[in-house]
């Protein structure tokens, strides 16, 4: 059975081989192990500081959690460790996005438009919630959510007042939307509802042209 070190002495096994000329060439790996040497174990541990979801410094402060360590308890039945998991991937952005949809519902059920813009470039700043140029009809709950981050995290608001201050300005620019598409609407239905009484008017004059024209030739006979 070959000789199969442990992870952490692959580096001296590796430089003994070297040493002794029996590899001719030095592996390509050989420079990163020693730059980061491996663990006891070929399963990697689970690092609680490693920041997996790239949060910033100021997110950090906002959406960390205390990490406490798990001990292994020897007077269980089975004393048998945990098998390793890998560590959650979780965003700030994702315990605003669950109190902003358990408060809008709805919003889940309005249609999305996920087609890119001419530049093909996703939008960036939310210092506001509707920037200039900007439809009403491009503000979603996402916006809002994003919106509310940028609040907590550049103007140091706390959580409920930036949520408060996103939801209002929202609620705004959804009011304008309804009034705008309200007022289409009934310049729309004002429109077919004058062409309908055109048709209608047209209909009855040609009925009347037609009675007359019969009358005159019945008093003709």
């Amino acid at each position: 059975m070959a000789y199969r070190p442990a992870p952490t002495k692959l580096e001296q096994h590796a430089t003994n081989l070297l040493k002794g000329k029996l590899l001719k060439k030095t592996p390509v790996w050989l420079h990163a192990v020693r730059a980061i040497p491996p663990g006891p174990s070929i399963i990697r541990s689970r690092n609680p500081i490693t920041n997996v979801a790239a949060q910033t410094d100021i997110e950090q402060q906002l959406f960390s959690k205390t990490v406490t360590a798990v001990t292994t308890r020897h007077k269980q039945k089975h004393l048998r460790s945990r098998p390793p998991r890998p560590m959650p991937i979780v965003y700030p952005e994702d315990r605003l996005r669950r109190q902003f949809y358990k408060d809008h519902p709805f919003e889940l059920s309005r249609p999305q438009v996920l087609v890119e813009n001419k530049l093909g470039l996703n939008r960036t700043d939310y210092s506001q919630l509707l920037l200039p140029g900007m439809l009403p009809e491009e503000v979603t709950g996402e916006t809002v959510i994003k919106y509310q981050l940028h609040l907590m995290t550049h103007e140091k608001m706390p959580e409920r007042q930036a949520y408060a201050k996103a939801c209002s300005e929202f609620y705004d620019i959804r009011a304008r939307q309804e009034e705008t598409e309200r007022q289409v609407r009934s310049q729309l239905d004002a429109a077919l509802q004058e062409v309908e009484a055109k048709r209608w008017t047209r209909l009855g004059l040609e009925l009347e042209e037609k009675a007359i024209k019969d009358g005159q030739e019945k008093l003709l006979i």
